[in-house]
């Protein structure tokens, strides 16, 4: 069983895929001793707080119609399917003007409240567009079964960006605006690059079909509290950090809060591996596989927590050893952080069974109600226990989650849990 399991497309697919996310983060992971001497906790913190301007703009730019592409590829022809993305495409414009529009009327108040210079905020918006396109081609490959062009593609992309950061960081000494120069330019170089790829590969047909653009906000639309849901649980964070407690803070927290992203960065890897398998297999499925993927889920959920014991274990030691010394206080975040992303990766082996049913408003309600209790908790927690209360706000809302999700996923898809096998 061990033998076929290695050989199985899951096991090499979900290799390649980890190595890539660990090589992606691990690069900037070793560089945080360099950057964090030439980059103060201020400066971490506006960063911090520009990647939460963006994660919400994504929200309602993208309105998760990489999702919808990547569920009808298993559904639709590629002829179909080409004309599909173009429709996406043609939404995605759509809501680039519309939010050009609305931040050029509000830059001023948003740049107050988020203390970003009102040039990032059209930037920011520039970029979360670009984003989208390089998602659209990843996820591509993603559901081609694909896994080699996707790491090299993203591995690529990385070393790009931070090649330009160092030397407008370290070399031009040009501090947070360096640094997200950097990320930018990377980023809407390989979204030029991931559209040509597109059109290469002859997925790209432009022809309006009102059921294809109906199709993909269907699927979207009822995703966004959803999808919001998670931008409550990390760019509420900063905000609230900055508002009651400092900048600096902020800072602080966003590299402890990296250290402990290690167990998310694997459970994303293995999800992006398993994701496909999962919706290929269900579609014709004994009751036999049904048991053997709910014993190997089990596993995995045992696996994850051991995982984010050692890295909450190991990882305060690298921030004493190897960091800056204003940034020390950011291993009292590590544990949390930590197990609040195993049980956001215990959410993934779940959540997959909802998308496949195309349940998401259901899902929605529950992911919005989840975000609200974080909101509430990280309020509540900062004021009691300072900045300590978002880690502690993390962990809660990620537990109350998967257990809510798990729910709706046995609901609307018969799994044997119970680890009874059925005739």
């Amino acid at each position: 069983m061990s033998n076929l399991f290695k050989k199985s497309p899951l096991f090499k697919n979900s290799l390649v895929y980890m190595t890539t996310e660990v090589v992606n983060k691990a690069v900037p992971f070793l560089l945080l001793p360099i950057l964090t001497h030439y980059l103060s906790p201020r400066d971490y913190g506006l960063v911090a707080t520009y990647g939460a301007f963006i994660g919400i703009v994504a929200v309602f730019l993208h309105l998760s119609m990489v999702g919808a592409v990547n569920i009808n590829f298993f559904k639709m022809s590629k002829e179909k399917l080409k004309i599909y993305i173009a429709n996406v495409m043609f939404i995605l414009f759509i809501n680039l003007i519309l939010m050009l529009i609305g931040i050029y009327f509000f830059q001023d108040i948003l740049s107050i409240k988020t203390e970003i210079p009102s040039i990032w905020l059209f930037v920011g918006l520039i970029v979360t567009f670009s984003q989208f396109i390089t998602l659209l081609n990843l996820g591509l490959w993603q559901v081609e079964q694909r896994p080699k062009p996707y790491g090299v593609y993203q591995i690529s992309q990385m070393l790009v960006s931070i090649v330009i950061v160092l030397i407008l960081v370290v070399g031009l000494g040009m501090g947070w605006e360096g640094q997200l120069i950097g990320q930018s330019i990377g980023t809407i170089v390989f979204a030029l690059l991931s559209f040509l790829y597109l059109y290469k590969r002859e997925y790209l047909k432009f022809n309006y079909e009102n059921k294809y653009i109906k199709d993909a906000l269907a699927f979207g639309i009822p995703l966004i509290p959803h999808v919001l849901s998670g931008w409550f649980r990390t760019g509420v964070d900063r905000i609230f950090l900055t508002m009651f407690i400092s900048s600096s803070a902020t800072g602080i927290y966003a590299v402890g809060y990296q250290f402990g992203m290690v167990v998310g960065i694997i459970a994303t890897a293995f999800n992006q591996a398993f994701s496909p398998y999962l919706y290929k297999k269900l579609v014709n499925i004994t009751n036999d596989e049904k048991y053997t993927l709910v014993k190997y889920t089990y596993i995995y959920f045992v696996a994850i927590f051991v995982f984010a014991a050692l890295i909450s274990a190991f990882m305060p030691w690298i921030i004493t050893n190897f960091l800056d010394e204003r940034y020390i206080a950011a291993k009292k975040f590590i544990p949390w952080v930590a197990f609040g992303f195993a049980f956001s990766g215990m959410y993934y082996m779940v959540v997959n069974y909802i998308f496949y049913e195309k349940k998401t408003y259901i899902l929605s309600l529950i992911t919005f109600f989840s975000g609200i209790l974080h909101v509430l908790f990280s309020y509540t927690f900062i004021k009691v226990y300072g900045e300590m209360g978002v880690a502690y706000a993390m962990t809660l809302s990620s537990f109350i989650m998967f257990i809510l999700v798990w729910v709706l996923s046995a609901r609307v898809y018969s799994m044997p849990w119970g680890l009874k096998a059925t005739d």
